[in-house]
């Protein structure tokens, strides 16, 4: 996971779990250890998980909303690991293998444009979505631009760093509203599982 979305999911999380040890009776007068790495991943792994339930209103929203920019991060996934392979391809000039990169990040972009960011499924989104989707579409745009009229190394490394910066982006801010439309209720139980990880019975 990006370490940025990391970051936003234990800021969060903290405040989730200091609600819930203090509501919490006591059970072991042991300190408290950091977890081993694995155990970490478990918990981070709890919160990108858990589905999204609406409480009472703005159900198909939520809904509609997060199917947008979740499919948006994932291209930009794809399109990071294979500019960064074409860059590394390019050292001594634009190869025909680093051609055939670019040309599959393209689809990726080409699939993000027509699918997850059209002009309907932008309105559609709750205003903090529409907000990144609009701004992602806009950059995502020029990305594909700069691709189509690529003609050196140079160009490709800047591509591909504005492309890592824009995945970032979207990946944190996303995840950051994921967290702030979760409903109480399931804030809790997120809290209760990250505390069984950190309080296993022996």
């Amino acid at each position: 996971m990006n370490t940025q979305i990391i970051a936003v999911l234990f800021q969060e999380g903290g405040k989730l779990l200091s609600e819930f040890i203090r509501s919490r009776p006591p059970k072991h007068a042991t300190a408290t250890e950091p977890l081993p790495p694995m155990e970490q991943l478990e918990i981070r792994a709890l919160a990108e998980d858990a589905p999204i339930e609406a409480e009472v209103t703005g159900d198909e929203k939520i809904k509609k909303g997060t199917a947008c920019l979740p499919c948006t991060n994932s291209h930009l996934h794809a399109c990071v690991g294979l500019l960064n392979e074409a860059t590394r391809m390019s050292h001594d000039g634009i190869t025909p293998d680093s051609i055939t990169r670019v040309e599959q990040c393209l689809g990726e972009i080409v699939a993000a444009e027509r699918i997850d960011l059209t002009p309907a499924n932008i309105a559609d989104l709750p205003p903090e979505e529409r907000k990144i989707a609009t701004y992602a579409s806009k950059e995502i745009r020029e990305i594909r631009h700069d691709l189509e009229g690529l003609s050196s190394p140079e160009q490709l490394e800047q591509i591909a760093a504005k492309t890592a910066n824009l995945q970032k982006y979207v990946g944190q801010e996303w995840f950051r509203v994921r967290l702030e439309n979760m409903p109480d209720k399931q804030k809790r139980e997120l809290a209760e599982k990250a505390i069984s990880k950190l309080f296993k019975d022996k």
